[in-house]
C-alpha cells in the first residue's frame, strides 16, 4: 500500500474483516490500518464488524484446517462485500492484500476470484 500511495495511484482502504477474533485483535488491526491511512492521506472505509454473517457463513466449518474450506468461505464473503462496495461507489478495480500472508494459499484465492469475478459476486448479493 505504501508503494501505491507514493506512486500517485488513487486508492481507498476498505476494511472488512469479521473473521478476526477476538474483538480486541480486530480493533488492533483496524486501528493500524486507520493509522496508516491517515499517515498516507488515503481514504479509509470501515465496513461493519459483521460477525453474525461470518458465523453463519462458516457454520459447520469450525474445525477445518488453515487453507481449508473455511478460508475459501472467508475469502468469498470478503470479496463479495468488497466487490459490492466497489460497484456501489464507482470503483473500477479491486485488489486485496490477502495474498501477503504466508499462512494463506494464493492459488486458493485466485481460484475463488476466477470462479466468482466481481460482477458475479455482486449478483449473488443483490
Amino acid at each position: 500500500m505504501e508503494a501505491l500511495a507514493v506512486s500517485g495511484i488513487d486508492f481507498t482502504i476498505f476494511f472488512y474483516n469479521p473473521n478476526i477474533h477476538p474483538r480486541r485483535e480486530y480493533e488492533i488491526r483496524k486501528n493500524e490500518n486507520i493509522r496508516f491511512a491517515q499517515k498516507m492521506n488515503v481514504p479509509f472505509v470501515d465496513a461493519d464488524y459483521d460477525t453474525s454473517n461470518w458465523f453463519a457463513r462458516v457454520k459447520g466449518l469450525e474445525f477445518e484446517p488453515e487453507r481449508g474450506a473455511r478460508c475459501s468461505a472467508c475469502f468469498d464473503m470478503r470479496f463479495e462485500r468488497t466487490a459490492l462496495y466497489a460497484h456501489e461507489h464507482g470503483f473500477k478495480a479491486i485488489v486485496s492484500s490477502l495474498g501477503l500472508s504466508r499462512w494463506k494459499d494464493m492459488d486458493q484465492k485466485i481460484r475463488i476470484y476466477m470462479v466468482n469475478p466481481p460482477a458475479e459476486m455482486i449478483s449473488k448479493i443483490l
